[in-house]
């Protein structure tokens, strides 16, 4: 019954030449070639093919890196940076309106701790000295941010600096302003910038973190307990309450979160996403009760949370610890330093050397990139340094960007542009790739074209379930296809068909590379 209906269709406007029905009850539609490249070459046509047809029109605010203004950002900080930029920019592309935000912790007792290590180091005083805060930070930093302040405000002759209100308030100013300069310059070698910036403080400040506590009041969803304030949020599911306001008089540090997420709300967002790493687990139920105890009628899925597992960095086969200036971590800046080649992130300074290094650290970036996203966020990480700075087809990310540049090459020989061959193909699917056509593909042009017109469903899942490294999978798959079809083909030849179906495939490859691999943040070279 089913052949008889589908041979009714004529034979020229049928997507396949034959159906068959295989035990136990598979149905088998065998498409035909010229409808393959017909739909390739409406694939070819969009600008950004597989993402258009997910439209989204909401706002959403994405959180992430949020370090504490206290020190150089570390690998976690790295792998959080280009997953945040990645799920931004793919949602950017699908039609949501994003806000890319950075929250700072400037306040507590770990800006306090780094006032006074700094001041200690300003006095000359080393780890081991009395004087030296036990929670203060011990990296070479330090050292930096003291020398700073004192050429900045002319006081290199001073020898002895009181410990007092005003200079430790200056002192914890001018480093924290100091190291968020120079996250956001380590960041920029990332290519990742944020629309805005949350100050932890401001919440202080503008009486929101009072506010919350006086609402949780009021909605009776606290109590005291041994001269402490306490939420109740074993209510909203968390495993046990959680002291608010300490005996002491001094914050629990979720409260200025739940302040800066009641903040998120009230400038309109109604989805949250953030990415955290995987030790902030704890926090999630103590936000979320904190702000469901607000009776606001916020989202009980606000905010949405990926947590990451934290990244360990090998080199020669060996972990990599630690760098003196961190003290006791390796930063992300040197990560990218290591996966261009180049050993010290001073490289050029330290030796006077005029050599222009970008070119080396855009390829340090491109690898950082991909390697980070290439896991789910979930699961461990060893970066592998070795592996980021071979140019062979080892390295993944090479192996990629090198199937771009191998089309890229087909393209600029076939003598025609970009614009050029797009009219041309959607000429030619009016033309030449109607009809029946005696030529069939062969295995490798096949399964090129299958995994290219297969990409929207990708694109569906990333955006759906925030998966960048989804798109990491497919891009080496393409790649891996793409390379197997260009050994074993030989693409511009005499004959007229053979020729427009393989610069096709070709062309269709080039694009689909080059826009997602930009999508994540990567170089598309056209040649290496």
């Amino acid at each position: 019954t089913l052949k008889f209906h589908l041979g009714k269709e004529k034979q020229s406007e049928r997507l396949w030449d034959n159906v068959s029905v295989a035990k136990p009850g598979f149905i088998n539609f065998y498409i035909k070639t010229t409808t393959k490249l017909n739909y390739l070459c409406a694939a070819v046509a969009e600008t950004h093919y597989g993402w258009g047809n997910i439209k989204k029109n909401d706002k959403i605010i994405v959180e992430y890196v949020s370090a504490n203004p206290t020190g150089p950002l570390h690998v976690g900080h790295a792998r959080q940076a280009v997953l945040g930029d990645a799920i931004s920019k793919i949602l950017s592309r699908v039609g949501y309106e994003i806000i890319r935000e950075f929250y700072y912790n400037d306040a507590g007792n770990q800006i306090e701790n780094l006032g006074l290590s700094v001041w200690a180091r300003l006095n000359g005083y080393n780890d081991t000295h009395k004087e030296f805060p036990s929670d203060g930070y011990r990296g070479d930093y330090i050292k930096e941010i003291a020398n700073d302040f004192k050429a900045v405000n002319n006081v290199s002759h001073v020898t002895k600096f009181e410990k007092s209100e005003k200079l430790l308030s200056d002192i914890k100013e001018f480093s924290i302003n100091f190291l968020r300069e120079e996250q956001n310059a380590d960041l920029a070698l990332l290519d990742v910038s944020f629309d805005s910036f949350a100050l932890e403080s401001s919440y202080y400040k503008n009486g929101l973190v009072d506010e919350v506590i006086d609402t949780l009041k009021k909605n009776d969803k606290t109590f005291f307990l041994d001269e402490a304030l306490w939420l109740k949020s074993t209510d909203f599911g968390d495993d046990k309450d959680r002291v608010m306001i300490k005996s002491d008089g001094s914050y629990t540090y979720f409260v200025p979160d739940v302040a800066y997420h009641l903040d998120k709300w009230i400038r309109g967002f109604k989805k949250a996403l953030n990415i955290q790493g995987s030790d902030h687990h704890g926090t999630l139920c103590r936000v979320k009760a904190g702000l469901q105890g607000l009776n606001k009628n916020i989202s009980e899925d606000f905010p949405a949370t990926i947590l990451h597992k934290m990244v360990t960095v090998k080199k020669n086969g060996k972990d990599v610890k630690f760098s003196k200036r961190s003290g006791n971590y390796v930063t992300l800046k040197e990560l990218i330093y290591l996966s261009s080649g180049l050993d010290e992130p001073c490289f050029s300074e330290s030796r006077g050397e005029q050599t222009d290094i970008s070119p080396l650290l855009a390829k340090g970036k491109d690898a950082v990139r991909f390697f980070l996203l290439s896991k789910k966020p979930e699961t461990e990480f060893a970066f592998d340094v070795d592996l980021a700075q071979k140019h062979s087809e080892e390295n993944p990310v090479f192996y990629v960007q090198y199937a771009h540049a191998r089309a890229s090459s087909v393209i600029k020989q076939s003598c025609m542009s970009e614009q050029e061959l797009l009219v041309y193909f959607k000429n030619l699917s009016k033309t030449s790739f109607t009809g029946e056509q005696p030529e069939k593909f062969n295995k490798a042009e096949n399964d090129l074209v299958l995994r290219v017109l297969g990409f929207p469903e990708v694109a569906r899942c990333v955006t759906a379930n925030f998966e960048p490294h989804q798109l990491v999978f497919y891009l080496q798959d393409l790649a891996s296809d793409f390379h197997k079809f260009y050994n074993n083909s030989k693409i511009l030849v005499e004959d007229v068909w053979t020729k427009n179906k393989r610069l096709l495939i070709v062309f269709g490859v080039a694009r689909i590379l080059k826009n997602n691999l930009e999508l994540l943040g990567i170089n598309a070279p056209e040649k290496m």
